[in-house]
Formats: structure tokens, sequence, C-alpha cells
């Protein structure tokens, strides 16, 4: 298993960098520093969307999520965050609705953390978890992994087990989310030789993958900075 070295991760104002064909740009970003006017690029629907999370803290992460995602992809594309629109595939994955652009992204976010992938012309997936020791990973793992993945885990030292498992979702995640399709029983099986998976520790306590169709070697790492 190949881990990023998250140190690359470099701080940049709003306006991002030229995104060049076959690269991919990862954004990581604490949701907590969101300034509140990025808020007001959200769609009317978004808002009722965010009036119906029970608890103040989710709501106020989902909206710092889709705020910083059109702020982030607006300026990829020179547009409004606002006139930005969007659509969910069959298992929710976004996508610009933009006959004008080959820009894909996904994103992904564990309580105050987010990773946004952005490229063109390839679809891709990234999946990030909080580590929690209280999950009962081991049948998680029974039921949603493949036998090398049970047999991974199955084989790590006991002290490292937990981190493991969350290592080997998050890979199973970012594959299928580059694909559009859900960690599911009926899920079609990927063809693991499309796409290639990184892993990585955006911090402490965290796990992280990111799954690209094709190459991954042209990789960018970006840190949000208000």
């Amino acid at each position: 298993m190949i881990f990023l070295d998250t140190s690359a991760f470099r701080s940049i104002s709003p306006l991002p960098p030229k995104l060049r064909a076959g690269e991919v740009h990862l954004w990581m970003a604490d949701l907590g520093d969101i300034p509140k006017r990025l808020r007001d690029t959200l769609s009317p629907d978004e808002w009722v969307r965010s009036s119906r999370f029970h608890f103040l803290v989710d709501r106020d992460r989902y909206v710092a999520t889709r705020a910083l995602v059109r702020t982030i992809l607006a300026a990829y594309l020179g547009e409004d965050p606002s006139a930005l629109r969007f659509a969910n595939g069959s298992h929710g994955k976004p996508a610009l609705i933009d006959s004008r652009t080959f820009m894909r992204f996904n994103l992904s976010h564990s309580d105050d953390l987010m990773l946004l992938a952005v490229t063109f012309g390839r679809e891709v997936g990234v999946d990030l978890e909080a580590i929690r020791d209280h999950v009962h990973y081991e049948m998680l793992a029974e039921h949603y992994f493949s036998p090398e993945d049970q047999w991974a885990l199955r084989i790590t030292p006991t002290p490292h087990r937990c981190r493991r498992f969350f290592e080997l979702w998050t890979r199973a995640e970012a594959r299928l989310k580059a694909r559009g399709v859900g960690l599911s029983e009926d899920a079609p099986a990927p063809n693991l030789y499309d796409y290639t998976v990184r892993s990585l520790e955006p911090a402490a306590g965290y796990a992280a993958a990111i799954a690209v169709e094709g190459d991954a070697s042209d990789l960018t790492f970006l840190r949000w900075q208000n």
C-alpha cells in the first residue's frame, strides 16, 4: 500500500493554479475555517437541504462544504460560484451540469476536514474517514470487503487492525465513488486495473484514499486557505 506524503499539501488562496490536462488536484480544507460570505453562493435547494439536518454542527458542515466546493470549482471555470448547477448520479455522485466542461470532481468530509479532488476528462473518487475505535470493523469487513482485503485485515497485528480497516475501507470507497456506484452487495465489482488508488493520512486520526481513472502520477496537493 503506497501512502502519499501529505507534507506536500501547500496553502493557496481560493484562486487555484492552472489545472493541466491529465493532472489531478487534491484539496484539503478545514470546514470550521470557511468565511460566512461564501455561504451566499448556495442555491435555494441547498439551503432547503441544510434545514433538514437535526444538529446545528451537521448543518454548518454541510453549508461549508457546499460553499467551498462552489468557490473552488468556479475559480477553475471562471464562473460565478452561485451560478454552478449540479446533478447527482444514481448513487449520489455529484457532477456539474455544464456541457462546456469536462471537469470531474469528487469530495468527502469527516468531522471538520474535507478533501476535494478535481481533474478533467477522467473519473475520480476520494474518501475520508475519522478513525473511530468503537466501529465493529471485523463485521463490516466480512460483509463488504473482498476476500483479499479480509485476509489483509486478518493478518494485521491486533493493535493496528482498526487503522488498517479504515485504510482498506477508504480505498474501496474511493474506487467505487470514482465509478459512481455505492459500497453495496449489488454493486458490480470494479476492474482494479482501470483505476490507480493511493492512500494518505491528511491529518492525525484520519485515513483517506484517492482513486483516479488511469494513471495518478500527476497529483498536486493544495490546502485551502481563507
